[in-house]
């Protein structure tokens, strides 16, 4: 049943809305962002039923439209947590009872209109392409995969994979394109950086032989084949060019490539050989290729750590480029900076913000890169096990991927400069011991930097927060039994 709310009904509808915050009667309840709006669905019990109720809410948490999926007669209490995901453009809910491996997926576009109504898959043949591939990019109906297959003593294989979905109406199933078999040997890593219906761009990491460093690829996306391979570096250069952003500027004509730079000395794959404790300055690479895959100028930049006063107990540090945006001539990106003591585990403790002006040449503002003390007292702690924030290097054989990997229990939710040019930090943090989560503020007060707490939430209540502007974020909570709250705060 669809229904399309008109302002003087609200009031006779199962929620209320008080100022920034959205009550909705709903159970096992959750919550998405697609395609400029919120998403609430969870379960509504209608008496001896039970109905999916889907609603399009506005970021002013107007609620524009529903819909209305019978569940059957089973008790919401049948059902696990819903989940969902917004693969190939489609807001996809899925649905499962306690016990069960088989999963309902209602598909909706972002009109609500329903799409499919797939019953009886086995969780198993969910998204079973990843099953097989260590790496997966989708864009719009395509997926690109990265699989990786062992050989001999030369390495492994890698080949890069198009496929196509086959139809929206079912569990997402594909038809192979085509293969892109890469050189058999010496290759360490590939990570899909981009792909549109043109080209597929990729960072490539030859740990050994004549070609040993990082490339960038530039594959045909209709056929599969190679355009053009293009180093980061000039010949002769032994140095380490870890991935942070690959920007192409059609203007131009022109990719920007950028990220961290390690030497020989710090980091040897070959040789298991990695040390860069205590160096006094972070060093930011930028490559610029032209439309023809030409590498035209690498320049480097030597960014300063400034370690806080008094302290006596070395460090390491490693940065991932969350940003790179070029404006009037001028490229800007922000570092996320990650502390720890060479191998092991390496922990998010500060963002940092970069210019790179143009005068005849990119050259590097003032600046400096540092742990936020604040940032360490907020969630450091000796607790082995806690994996808030951190991104671990188990082995060197992998190193590159530390530089793109996806964060386990990522801290930093915003990263942002108030009016007054401030840094705005919004944390989150999970407390195992507590049975909770934290939701923060770090930011300037009265000229003093503080963390201000927004909220601390019980883990039965299943919290969430994404940012949802420039200037609001938004919190989900089952608050009680049939009460599901969207709320939304200043940051």
């Amino acid at each position: 049943m669809r229904t399309k709310l008109k302002y003087f009904l609200l009031l006779l509808l199962p929620f209320t809305v008080k100022s920034q915050t959205l009550d909705l009667n709903l159970v096992k309840a959750n919550y998405t962002l697609f395609s400029g709006n919120i998403y609430a669905f969870g379960f509504s019990v209608q008496g001896k039923s039970t109905k999916l109720m889907v609603y399009k809410i506005a970021r002013d948490l107007k609620v524009n439209d529903s819909l209305s999926v019978d569940a059957g007669k089973a008790s919401a209490d049948d059902f696990l947590q819903i989940t969902s995901d917004t693969l190939h453009d489609f807001l996809n809910i899925y649905i499962q009872k306690k016990e069960k491996k088989i999963v309902r997926i209602i598909r909706l576009d972002k009109n609500l209109k329903q799409v499919a109504d797939v019953s009886d898959v086995d969780v198993a043949r969910l998204n079973a392409i990843a099953a097989f591939e260590s790496e997966i990019f989708y864009y719009k109906k395509d997926v690109y995969t990265i699989r990786a297959v062992s050989q001999d003593s030369s390495g492994k294989q890698f080949f890069l994979n198009k496929y196509s979905l086959k139809a929206e109406d079912k569990n997402f199933e594909y038809e192979q394109k085509w293969q892109f078999p890469f050189e058999r040997s010496n290759i360490n890593s590939a990570h899909v950086v981009s792909a549109d219906k043109q080209f597929v761009f990729l960072y490539v990491n030859v740990h050994d032989g004549a070609k040993k460093g990082q490339w960038v690829l530039k594959i045909n996306a209709v056929s599969g084949t190679l355009i053009r391979g293009t180093k980061l570096t000039f010949k002769g250069d032994p140095g380490f060019y870890a991935y942070g952003k690959i920007m192409r500027d059609s203007t131009e004509g022109m990719i920007y490539a950028m990220g961290q730079k390690l030497s020989e000395t710090e980091l040897d794959q070959k040789e298991n050989k990695f040390n860069i404790l205590s160096k006094p300055a972070v060093v930011i690479y930028l490559s610029r290729i032209d439309s023809a895959g030409e590498l035209l100028d690498k320049n480097e930049y030597k960014i300063p750590i400034v370690e806080p006063k008094g302290n006596k107990t070395p460090n390491s540090y490693l940065v991932r480029m969350q940003k790179l945006k070029k404006k009037d001539g001028n490229l800007s990106f922000d570092l996320d900076v990650y502390k720890g003591s060479n191998m092991g585990c390496y922990s998010y403790c500060n963002t940092t913000s970069h210019n790179l002006i143009w005068e005849e040449g990119f050259v590097l503002e003032k600046t400096s890169v540092s742990t936020n003390t604040l940032v360490e007292k907020y969630y450091f702690n000796k607790d082995k096990l806690d994996m808030n924030g951190k991104l671990c290097i188990d082995s060197l054989n992998e190193f590159e991927k530390f530089y793109y990997k996806s964060i386990p229990f990522e801290v930093k939710t915003g990263y942002k400069f108030d009016d007054l040019n401030n840094v705005v930090i919004l944390l989150k943090k999970s407390d195992a011991k507590k049975a909770q989560d934290n939701y923060s503020i770090l930011n300037t007060v009265n000229k003093n930097l503080l963390i201000t707490r927004i909220d601390d939430i019980n883990k039965n209540e299943e919290p969430g927060i994404i940012v949802l502007t420039k200037n609001q974020y938004l919190i989900k909570r089952q608050i009680a039994p049939g009460k599901f709250q969207l709320k939304i705060g200043a940051w």
